[in-house]
């Protein structure tokens, strides 16, 4: 069974936070790691495979060995932080087309509200820390790359990741997430910062809001 896997995704876990030796040689145009990225581009694929189990977990259903692919995402918004170290997977656009694409699924089925009450199962746990990290993912991976800012607009994950920039007692971190997604997504990029403008027009986004995701 899948869940069989859980102590090897702990295991690898725990090898990203290794640090790459100064002695390390550069592999395919990346500092070679403690792991290779080679792992990250299968496990990348495996989701996108079960990017179904993804959205049934965040929308509430019950899915057998889910911890497994929850934790793999989890690994996944780790990794994609480590610009240096992960060239290949980081630059992956179907990747970040997935997570987009699986991300605006997720808010279609269940949109966002606004001041949810916490529920007893706590603020890291269940469904919604898969929004986290998914927007995680987008954040890590338009950092300073247009063509994956771009990418983003031309799906619509500018609004859907816009419609996050709130207060959520289940996971207190989802609104900070959004607004540094979408500072990532805006960053040098005229267009996107126009369809914050013209939301904002709309009256959709407050000018307090604008200011704090970087339009002016």
């Amino acid at each position: 069974p899948y869940s069989a896997l859980i102590p090897l995704l702990e295991i690898l876990e725990e090898k990203i936070k290794t640090s790459p030796s100064p002695t390390k040689k550069e592999l395919f145009g990346e500092i070679e790691s403690a792991v290779p990225v080679s792992t990250f581009l299968f496990l990348a694929k495996t989701l996108a495979r079960d990017r179904q189990n993804i959205i049934d977990l965040a929308t509430g259903k019950d899915v057998v060995d889910g911890a497994v692919s929850a934790r793999i995402l989890h690994i996944l918004a780790e990794v994609t932080g480590l610009f240096e170290h992960y060239e290949r997977i980081t630059g992956n656009t179907p990747f970040l087309e997935c997570a987009t694409k699986i991300l605006n699924e997720i808010n279609s089925i269940e949109p966002m509200k606004f001041d949810r009450e916490k529920f007893e199962a706590g603020p890291e746990c269940g469904k919604y820390s898969i929004r986290k990290e998914l927007i995680r993912i987008i954040s890590n991976m338009c950092c300073k790359r247009k063509n994956h800012q771009d990418k983003v607009r031309l799906l619509g994950g500018i609004p859907t990741i816009l419609s996050h920039c709130v207060w959520d007692g289940n996971n207190p971190f989802i609104m900070e997430w959004s607004i540094f997604s979408l500072r990532m997504l805006l960053d040098g990029n005229q267009e996107n910062q126009d369809v914050i403008r013209g939301l904002k027009s709309l009256g959709k986004v407050s000018k307090l809001d604008a200011v704090k995701i970087g339009v002016s």
